[in-house]
């Protein structure tokens, strides 16, 4: 069935007399009816509720949108969550060919949840991210609540983590309640710092409690989707990892990825693509948040100036980023910077490109290279 996960939800707040779970359930319902065509059902649904609300007095069913306040850290009544509507524009990222096969695949399971509990199998929408800084992994969470068009629901460490003994695990409880009553994907960003291995005798008693308090609250989240990501897979505890069925290693982007994110940023820019292919080549390594600092750095130069985006003003600003001791504009380290580069990769960085770079001659370049040999 087309609508099962909003129905099926509807259902159970509707046997638990959990008005909150009906309302939001149900508006999710008739906004998706609305998108897909379905209007006269939307406003059939509509006008039920607006008849129930007249005859009950319940605020809960206001035809207005619910949009229920993410709990909050109970000693100083910070937001446990920050919850935004991503899209899909604004979260594009680009994988390899076998992420992209394992990120359609989890959002096909999810698409076809009716299904698998129809023939009574159990559902685990679970996502582990895990991989280097600047790989995308927040990125790929705004992506995958866009794709299945659910709010995000981020949990902020510095309101769950709390110094009070036993705070940080009914923090956690109450964050993970919410998001089981609430239409979301729940994004639990640097997860080690609450999902450790037990057996680190570094730690402290009260985090192998949170950790056992964090493993019971995703067994009962039920059908909810749950992202999680870390830059340190091998701090997590053995058994967190059994609870996520699906997880997904990103890396710094190849080729392939490379080229569509600069084609992207650059997208609505005159370009060639074929001349801003050496950019595509020295930026191998790089992850894409660091391709998008340089780029977007470079475009600002651009628009500011009233300039037209040059391959090689694009190249400045990559290799600056990549490689923190470049500085094209401090002329006296030329000597030095440039068989250093030369260094790096001599098959890119030819006599001709390091002269264009500098803006000197090709002799003096090759002079220079002579000397430093």
């Amino acid at each position: 069935m087309k609508y099962f996960n909003e129905i099926s939800h509807i259902v159970r707040g509707a046997m638990s007399e959990d008005k909150v779970l009906v309302t939001a359930y149900t508006q999710q319902l008739i906004e998706k009816l609305s998108k897909e065509g379905e209007k006269l059902a939307a406003k059939g649904l509509s006008d039920n509720i607006s008849s129930l609300t007249a005859k009950t007095k319940a605020a809960s069913f206001s035809l207005t949108k619910l949009d229920r306040p993410v709990p909050v850290e109970k000693d100083n009544r910070f937001s446990l969550a920050d919850k935004t509507t991503p899209s899909i524009e604004d979260s594009l990222v680009f994988l390899s060919n076998e992420n992209e096969k394992t990120v359609d695949a989890f959002i096909e399971y999810l698409h076809k949840k009716e299904k698998l509990k129809a023939v009574g199998i159990p559902l685990n929408p679970t996502l582990l991210l895990h991989g280097q800084p600047g790989t995308g992994k927040s990125k790929l969470a705004n992506f995958l609540a866009a794709k299945l068009d659910l709010p995000l629901v981020t949990a902020r460490a510095d309101a769950l983590i709390s110094s009070y003994l036993g705070s940080t695990s009914k923090n956690i409880r109450l964050l993970l309640e919410y998001a089981q009553n609430e239409p979301c994907v729940l994004f639990l960003d640097e997860f080690d710092a609450i999902a450790k291995a037990r057996d680190d005798k570094n730690e402290i008693g009260e985090l192998k409690r949170v950790v056992v308090s964090l493993l019971q609250n995703i067994d009962n989240l039920g059908d909810t989707v749950l992202v999680a990501a870390t830059n340190h897979v091998h701090l997590l505890d053995p058994a967190v990892g059994r609870r996520f069925h699906y997880k997904l290693e990103l890396i710094p982007p190849k080729e392939r990825e490379r080229r569509r994110l600069i084609e992207s940023i650059f997208q609505n820019f005159d370009i060639d693509m074929g001349v801003f292919d050496i950019c595509v080549k020295a930026s191998e390594g790089m992850t894409g948040a660091e391709i998008e600092i340089a780029a977007f750095e470079y475009l600002r130069h651009v628009v500011i100036n009233d300039e037209l985006p040059s391959y090689l003003g694009l190249l400045k600003e990559l290799l600056m980023v990549s490689h923190i001791w470049l500085n094209f504009n401090d002329l006296e380290s030329k000597q030095t910077s440039i068989p250093r580069l030369k260094a790096v990769n001599p098959s890119i960085f030819t006599g001709k490109l390091l002269a264009e770079l500098w803006g000197v001659s090709p002799s003096y370049i090759s002079k220079l290279l002579k000397e430093n040999k």
